[in-house]
């Protein structure tokens, strides 16, 4: 197994945050706005599920709740998918932390496949995070 960890700092309270990851209007705002067909599903409770779609780009990603520790921390699988292809089952935990008047997102993606390039993954986490650091 082979963790991915990003951290970016986004200048909005944890509560915030963590609403921008558990809502799907809100995650609408910033997570593939570039894709406009994208659909975004959300049930968020412990063994609910989610997932976001883009059909012209061919990509989604889903899974289920884990851990829902509002605002602190939010633990997810995570299937990757490509067309009609999905990945094996990761699993990501996103922490929230206060820092400078805002808040300390770190993700944690840890893909199951041995020896995968992560590169493409680290691109895509860093990518959604960026945008998520537009928040106020």
């Amino acid at each position: 197994m082979t963790p991915v960890v990003l951290t970016h700092h986004v200048p909005a309270p944890p509560a915030a945050v963590y609403a921008a990851w558990t809502s799907a209007e809100l995650l609408a705002t910033w997570w593939w706005p570039h894709l406009p067909d994208t659909t975004y599903q959300i049930d968020a409770r412990i063994g609910g599920s989610y997932r976001i779609r883009s059909e012209a780009a061919g990509i989604g990603a889903r899974g289920r709740f884990t851990e829902l520790d509002e605002p602190h921390r939010i633990g997810m699988t995570w299937i990757w998918e490509t067309g009609e292809e999905l990945s094996p089952e990761d699993t990501v935990t996103v922490d929230f932390g206060e820092q400078d008047g805002g808040t300390l997102v770190t993700v944690t993606h840890v893909v199951v496949t041995p020896g995968a390039d992560t590169s493409g993954l680290r691109q895509g986490w860093s990518d959604v995070l960026a945008r998520l650091g537009l928040l106020r």
